[in-house]
Parts: structure tokens; C-alpha cells; sequence
């Protein structure tokens, strides 16, 4: 298993605005790939801290999504 950043190096509105992107990335999966993708495109040019809670929030929210 890799090793990801301390989330506690992210300032609250960088969680904030990451946590937003992973929710739209998860509602957006079967709807809209021009959404999906520009979404991927910033998530892959972000610094390893970043996406490495973008990728904790995506998971998250994709578990909570399929046990509505």
C-alpha cells in the first residue's frame, strides 16, 4: 500500500474545494464525460498532497453514493 500525505498539511478550503470536486466527479461518472474528464485533468495536475485527498474523498463519496 502506498503512503499519502497528512490531510493535515490541506488548509480548510483546499479540503473544501477538493471535497467538492471528488462529489461532482462521482455524480458526473455515468452522465457526463466532458465533466469527468476536465475534472481529471486537474486532479492529474495538482501536487501529490492534493490528489492524494482528492482520491480519499472520491472513494468516500463513491461508497456513500452506492449505499443510498
Amino acid at each position: 500500500m502506498t503512503q499519502s500525505p497528512q490531510n493535515h498539511d490541506l488548509s480548510a478550503h483546499q479540503k473544501e474545494e477538493i471535497d467538492d470536486m471528488a462529489l461532482a466527479r462521482v455524480e458526473a461518472m455515468n452522465s457526463d464525460e466532458f465533466i469527468c474528464n476536465q475534472i481529471d485533468q486537474k486532479v492529474h495536475a495538482m501536487e501529490e498532497k492534493l490528489k492524494a485527498y482528492f482520491h480519499q474523498r472520491f472513494e468516500f463519496h463513491s461508497k456513500s453514493k452506492k449505499g443510498e
